[in-house]
């Protein structure tokens, strides 16, 4: 996992096309934009333990397809991984 550290108006690129503004800080709140191409999911999950559940859901769908892919430290189908990690 990478951890950085912004102040409110930074931005964080991912890839070439999707874009991270820090828009405010403050009261232990961080708000966030998004720039990201349409054909991008951008999901939105308080529990974090719903979005693991989700990716081992899909792992066993997606056994048969594609390669798989480590997620904190577990192998995942790579949309599966995808997923847990938006």
């Amino acid at each position: 996992m990478l951890v950085l550290t912004r102040k409110a108006q930074e931005e964080i690129m991912i890839g070439d096309n999707i874009i991270v503004n820090i828009v405010k800080v403050s009261a232990g709140k961080i708000k966030l934009g998004i720039t990201a191409p349409p054909e991008i999911s951008i999901k939105r999950e308080e529990d974090p333990q719903k979005f693991s559940a989700r990716a081992r859901e899909r792992a066993v769908i997606e056994s048969h397809h594609g390669k798989a892919m480590k997620v904190g430290g577990q192998d995942y189908q790579k949309q599966a991984a995808k997923a847990a990690l938006i």
